[in-house]
């Protein structure tokens, strides 16, 4: 991820600084800021994710649709004296409502939530159940699948209940392209419903670093690294 990247390059810069090294230490140290500060521009970081986000537009459905929306996890820390949407990422928060927009437009849906708990009691994909049912959600309308632990584990579990079926998968815009390929690779006619979208217009080039430049940073280094990592083991 960038910004640890930019912590190991100051401390590199520290090392050769402590060593007497002046010169390549005030190397590493610029560097450093050149590279966080471009990362975090925001017309550059939105160059990185846009060729992700823009593969993917909003699912259009006709009268003829699937009966399975699957949402995929994305973290929560179960924290009692939080409400339950404060217990919940952003990120999963995105999905869960487009998910839950999708099955109460469309009739005879059933919606699939997946995602294990990590050090977490329970599981994401329980948590982000907990929410739909707060939504309005017929608790009879939801499957989940607690095991799986990345998204190729969730599309192989999600086979198991759709079998031939097309299934309408809910993810976030930049991590569409990979979950879609993982689906398919898994033989289930996907169909993508992207949501959380990063960019939603032009970024004036008139612009400071920020967090949220860096975040669309880190959202195309962790999808970039995915898609490669999943060629080479032959998953895509």
């Amino acid at each position: 991820m960038p910004f640890p990247i930019f912590f190991i390059l100051m401390g590199i810069g520290f090392y050769f600084w402590q060593r007497g090294n002046a010169k390549r230490a005030k190397q590493f140290f610029l560097f450093a800021l050149l590279w966080i500060s471009i990362l975090s521009y925001s017309p550059f970081s939105s160059l990185l994710l846009s060729p992700l986000e823009n593969v993917y537009s909003k699912v259009e459905l006709t009268n003829t649709h699937p009966h399975y929306i699957h949402v995929l996890g994305c973290g929560h820390t179960t924290i009692s004296r939080l409400p339950l949407s404060s217990q919940i990422s952003l990120v999963s928060l995105a999905r869960i409502n487009e998910g839950v927009s999708l099955y109460k437009a469309y009739p005879n849906m059933k919606l699939i939530f997946s995602g294990y708990g990590g050090e977490d009691p329970i599981s994401n994909a329980r948590k982000n159940a907990q929410m739909a049912i707060v939504l309005g959600v017929d608790p009879a309308d939801i499957i989940l699948l607690e095991a799986p632990q990345d998204t190729q584990e969730e599309a192989i579990a999600s086979k198991k209940i759709v079998r031939d079926q097309p299934l309408i998968v809910v993810t976030s815009a930049s991590h569409m392209v990979r979950a879609v390929a993982l689906f398919r690779k898994a033989g289930i006619d996907a169909i993508p419903a992207p949501t959380d979208f990063k960019i939603k217009g032009d970024s004036g080039l008139w612009q400071f670093p920020s967090s949220s430049g860096l975040e669309r940073s880190e959202a195309a280094f962790h999808e970039y690294l995915g898609l490669t990592w999943g060629r080479l083991k032959g998953y895509l």
